[in-house]
């Protein structure tokens, strides 16, 4: 009698571990910015995704989104757990949402931390904008190459986009191609991307300074304190061999990410407020 009451205690105490390891794992769900068409997107995060997952244990997925504001919204909902952001997106949704935390900043090809956004027109069609304004492609509201640096840009030429006709063509591919097409004499692009269309005769008018590069956000709500920082640790502890078949925007390694390495946007914010988003 004493060991079966024993044995019933022994299964009482241990119904709670039993009820966690018994739960399927919850899959994570990761959304990259659409900077290119939705093949390539996939095509540049699916092996970080299965990194992702052998880190945390858990099934990762991909989401892919054409709008940035649908990401952002979807973080601040907890509709997803990761983000890759760059720079303007991340302090839009962390000014609205605290518990949308920076993981870690990926490196450029050449190891740098940072990168830039370009004003861009066709070779043989370079207008004088010292003279008149024209015809503008940009990205997204959203996107720190669209209206934001694109402001500033045109504002050493004493050129401003409230008076220029602009339109939003999608992602920098989208708004390159809408040059190189002719459906607008320039165009905001991350300058990585502009230098992909340089043989379809893409030209860089002026180039920024040097921004903050994109980073890797985690929503603390739905992962928890503990699993941000540990993964935090892990993509950091990475070697570069094991990262050399991640995607091209991913690949190069990574530093830590704070939250105060993006005060130069803050500041761009305020002296180029954005029309088109929330302030």
């Amino acid at each position: 009698m004493r060991i079966a009451r024993l044995i019933v205690l022994v299964v009482w105490c241990c119904l709670p571990t039993l009820a966690f390891s018994a739960q399927p794992s919850r899959t994570l769900r990761f959304s990259p910015l659409p900077l290119e068409s939705e093949h390539y997107v996939k095509k540049q995060f699916s092996c970080f995704c299965r990194s992702l997952a052998a880190m945390t244990q858990q099934k990762i997925e991909l989401v892919y989104k054409k709008d940035y504001v649908d990401i952002l919204s979807a973080l601040h909902h907890d509709e997803i757990d990761l983000a890759y952001l760059g720079p303007l997106p991340y302090v839009k949704v962390r000014e609205a949402d605290t518990d949308i935390v920076p993981l870690v900043r990926f490196l450029s090809r050449n190891g740098e931390s940072t990168y830039t956004c370009s004003l861009v027109a066709f070779g043989h069609n370079r207008p004088d904008l010292q003279e008149t304004c024209t015809t503008v492609a940009l990205t997204q509201p959203y996107s720190t190459c669209g209206y934001l640096v694109t402001e500033a840009l045109l504002s050493s030429f004493h050129q401003s986009l409230q008076q220029c006709p602009y339109t939003y063509a999608g992602n920098h591919e989208q708004a390159a191609l809408a040059v190189v097409r002719g459906e607008a004499v320039l165009a905001g692009v991350k300058t990585a991307i502009a230098r992909q269309y340089e043989n379809l005769g893409l030209t860089v008018l002026q180039e920024s300074t040097a921004l903050p590069g994109f980073l890797l956000v985690a929503n603390q709500r739905t992962l928890g304190k503990e699993q941000v920082d540990m993964l935090r640790q892990n993509l950091l502890a990475r070697e570069p061999q094991s990262i050399s078949e991640w995607g091209e925007l991913v690949r190069y390694g990574m530093i830590e990410a704070k939250n105060e390495d993006y005060d130069v946007i803050r500041t761009l914010l305020k002296r180029h407020p954005i029309p088109d988003i929330a302030p």
